[in-house]
């Protein structure tokens, strides 16, 4: 497809650092999938995703986040409130949010992401952890440790369990339970 030829175009310039011709080539794409697919297709949510991904990396936080709004609302008539798609545009709409420093907004949105997360692959899926990690880190830097070393408690069981207790992310959990376990010793 003409769409994906522009996509991987895109992501040599965004290889070159030309955010400029990345976005331009992205757009074209977008535009290309809404013609031929129409706009309630996932490949359209994916290319505003494309899109974000430059705004991201050119500190334009706002753009970003307006793109991974409208691949949410795509996602969300294409595949519904419950499905890992939605979730993931959750999450990323929390990353938006975090990255714009509006705390609440951002938990909001994990807080959705992993409740699907939960509905769809169980407590103890590695992308539930990886949720429950996020608002860990939204709590610890509310300095929040008790709520964030619970968090981080589960996160490192789950990822114990399923990649072992020498995987980074497991290590990453550790890490977190003992920074958020001193701290909150030094507050007392």
């Amino acid at each position: 497809m003409v769409a994906t030829s522009y996509n991987n175009i895109s992501n040599v310039y965004s290889l070159q650092g030309d955010n400029e011709n990345a976005l331009l080539q992205h757009q074209e794409s977008l535009e290309i999938r809404i013609q031929v697919l129409g706009c309630e297709s996932a490949e359209v949510a994916t290319s505003y995703n494309h899109i974000r991904t430059v705004y991201e990396s050119q500190g334009d936080n706002e753009n970003a986040l307006f793109q991974h709004k409208k691949s949410l609302e795509i996602n969300l008539r294409v595949y519904g409130h419950q499905h890992p798609h939605a979730a993931g545009s959750y999450h990323n709409i929390g990353n938006g949010y975090h990255e714009q420093g509006k705390g609440e907004e951002e938990l909001d949105q994990y807080t959705k992401s992993l409740e699907i997360k939960i509905r769809v692959y169980g407590q103890d899926h590695p992308s539930v952890a990886d949720s429950k990690y996020y608002i860990g880190l939204h709590y610890e830097k509310r300095n929040e440790m008790d709520m964030a070393r619970e968090l981080f408690l589960e996160c490192q069981r789950i990822f114990c369990k399923v990649y072992g207790p020498g995987h980074s992310q497991t290590v990453d959990a550790v890490n977190a339970v003992q920074r958020t376990s001193r701290c909150a010793e030094e507050s007392v």
